[in-house]
């Protein structure tokens, strides 16, 4: 079994790579899974010895190259050169592993800049933390983003977080206000995208995008108002709303396309796509159909970031059930609020050794306290 962490570029920059080499080699871990384009955050660094948090809207830690068409990555402002570069060269003498952790369509930066390639509720709003990869703008760019971090030959590995249909009300927004309960048929159905770009395929397919999108916009609306259980199974719903179901496997055989494009411009750097989001086995409210992407990418890794070995496990095997001859790589999250002591790390990792799993990465080295990391290192062992 293989350990990776995941880092962000400001952590390592500011401990020093050499440091956090010789930190991870010690810990167990010898891969670091790289953040460099990333959505807008503010983290806490427990241990990082410049700063406690870290601010930023949707950025790149990378310079770009100019091989982009109307989008394009936005670099950290406070950066001074390419700290990706910087961090890849420093590590080119340890045996620490590199891989570019990349964050595709959730960038809230080029949503509020481009909204009309945005994905757009059935109420008619833009969702502006989440980009359509309907839209060809959107599809160019990230077929140009993966080919541009894989050229650059920094990298064992290129891993895609929400190169899909982002949805819902999205990983939380600066002072977000929801006093409604959508639940998980509401959240899907709020960001089920009705741009113009959507709009046109499912034309093209045959597909009435309107009375879908009344559908939609109407359902989100019974179940606020408890007309609609909020607890209703978005399976068991679809199944019943055979246009809607139409509108959804359009989106899934659009994905697959992209990847398609994804794949060729990433060459021989192997791709890994984090399957289990929202939930493991519902990939297909983000656009994501296992059997399809699996012709395109080389693993999957599943962010179990749960409490327990058993729960852990499981969303391991639902997502191992539908993609079964691709291997299944496992995240795992070391500490708070997760895991709260040490055995428990332990025995989720002796689980996930038990079933075989090849590669296991832990969220996030700049994030967690000394305590977790000094759990890592049991696990390891």
């Amino acid at each position: 079994m293989d350990f990776a962490v995941w880092g962000y570029p400001w952590d390592v920059r500011d401990e020093g790579p050499d440091r956090v080499a010789d930190r991870l080699r010690g810990i167990g871990v010898d891969e670091l899974n790289l953040a460099t384009n990333y959505h807008s955050v503010q983290a806490f660094a427990p241990h990082n010895p410049e700063r406690r948090t870290h601010f930023a809207h949707a950025s790149s830690y990378f310079r770009p190259d100019d091989g982009y068409g109307r989008l394009e990555p936005t670099p950290y402002e406070g950066m001074d050169g390419d700290w990706t570069d910087d961090i890849a060269a420093e590590l080119a003498d340890t045996d620490i592993s590199l891989t570019s952790w990349t964050v595709g369509c959730h960038n809230s930066r080029l949503g509020m800049a481009n909204p009309d390639v945005a994905i757009e509720s059935p109420h008619g709003d833009d969702l502006v933390f989440g980009l359509c990869p309907t839209a060809p703008d959107v599809r160019e760019y990230l077929v140009a983003l993966v080919s541009d971090l894989a050229t650059r030959e920094q990298f064992d590995r290129i891993e895609l977080e929400t190169f899909d249909y982002f949805y819902g009300t999205g990983f939380g927004w600066h002072h977000q206000k929801i006093h409604a309960r959508l639940g998980s048929l509401g959240e899907f159905l709020f960001g089920l995208c009705f741009c113009d770009h959507c709009r046109d395929a499912a034309a093209d397919a045959g597909i009435d995008a309107e009375a879908v999108r009344e559908t939609a916009a109407a359902t989100v609306d019974d179940v606020v108002a408890d007309r609609i259980p909020h607890e209703l199974d978005p399976e068991r719903w679809l199944r019943s709303r055979p246009a809607v179901a139409d509108y959804v496997d359009l989106r899934e055989e659009s994905l697959a396309e992209l990847y398609a494009d994804i794949a060729a411009a990433a060459g021989d750097t192997p791709l890994g796509y984090y399957a289990g989001m929202p939930d493991p086995g519902r990939e297909w409210m983000a656009g994501a159909d296992l059997e399809r992407l699996a012709e395109h990418v080389d693993y999957y890794c599943v962010p179990a970031y749960e409490s327990s070995r058993a729960d852990v496990l499981d969303a391991y095997r639902t997502v191992e059930t539908l993609a079964p001859d691709v291997p299944i790589h496992v995240g795992v999250l070391p500490g708070h609020p997760a895991v709260h002591d040490e055995a428990t790390v332990v025995d989720i990792v002796d689980g996930l050794r038990d079933v075989g799993v090849p590669r296991v990465s832990f969220y996030n080295y700049g994030l967690l306290t000394e305590r977790s990391l000094d759990w890592i290192a049991s696990a390891t062992r």
